[in-house]
């Protein structure tokens, strides 16, 4: 009998992503005292004008694996040793408004100067590796 291996470390803003999706998600938010919802906001590096995109950003959990890998960062590292830079660059690849081009761009194996002319993380990723 094997043992399930434990759930890698996860950002908030990446807890956010998964557990609040949708109209629901927002709806469940806004049900929030303001103060309650500030303060989740807050530790999310989140504001109200922000929260939707992130919430509705689906691209998220699969371009930024991608993205770190081609700019050579190890992104379990990251999240385990910097969880507040790895909300930081969820919610910027979040608020990104080129996620189709991105997604084009890792499909079709891109180089990493190709993907760093477009990515907003990219200065980021190059200073982690």
């Amino acid at each position: 009998m094997t043992t399930p291996a434990p759930a890698p470390h996860e950002g908030l803003c990446a807890k956010l992503l998964r557990g609040w999706r949708g109209a629901r998600s927002l709806d469940a938010l806004q049900s929030l005292a303001p103060h309650d919802r500030d303060r989740v906001l807050a530790d999310a590096g989140l504001t109200d004008l922000t929260a939707p995109a992130v919430l509705r950003a689906g691209h998220v959990g699969a371009l930024l694996p991608a993205a770190m890998a081609l700019h050579g960062v190890n992104g379990a590292a990251v999240e385990q040793d910097r969880p507040d830079l790895m909300n930081d660059l969820q919610r910027v690849c979040a608020l990104c408004r080129s996620a189709r081009t991105c997604r084009h761009l890792l499909a079709e194996g891109c180089t990493q100067p190709e993907h760093a002319l477009l990515c907003p993380n990219a200065d980021t990723l190059d200073a982690l590796r």
